[in-house]
């Protein structure tokens, strides 16, 4: 839940900071396809339960579109290893939304890869 720390793991994240107790401001400088854009938005956190369960709404939009996505991640403990689990909806509207869905959940799946592959490395190093 610390912005710089989230930040580095965001991909083409530019800013990420907190604007409320439970929402962030973010500038992000992403591609979909050969659409490449940068696009502001928010992060809320709608529902959380340490170690249990965390609840998110993001809306963003720039210039080529616009997103608006509600999703849960719940952990889940194994021994002694932690499992994210994850689940959510995505309406993408605009110019971006033309790509189709197979390209935008390629590019959303793989954005997703990048960010939780960061966030297990920089908890394996205790950087977290």
């Amino acid at each position: 839940m610390t912005p710089d720390r989230l930040r580095a793991c965001l991909p083409g994240c530019e800013r990420f900071e907190a604007s409320g107790p439970d929402t962030f401001s973010a500038q992000l400088r992403l591609g979909v396809g050969f659409l490449k854009g940068t696009y502001h938005g928010t992060v809320r956190v709608t529902e959380q339960h340490p170690y249990d369960t965390l609840g998110l709404t993001v809306e963003g939009s720039g210039l080529l579109g616009s997103l608006h996505a509600t999703g849960t991640i719940q952990f889940a403990q194994s021994a002694s290893m932690t499992h994210l689990l994850y689940d959510g909806e995505a309406t993408v509207g605009g110019r971006i939304a033309a790509m189709g869905e197979r390209v935008i959940s390629a590019t959303a799946g793989k954005l997703i890869d990048l960010f939780f592959s960061c966030l297990a490395s920089k908890v394996e190093r205790n950087l977290v």
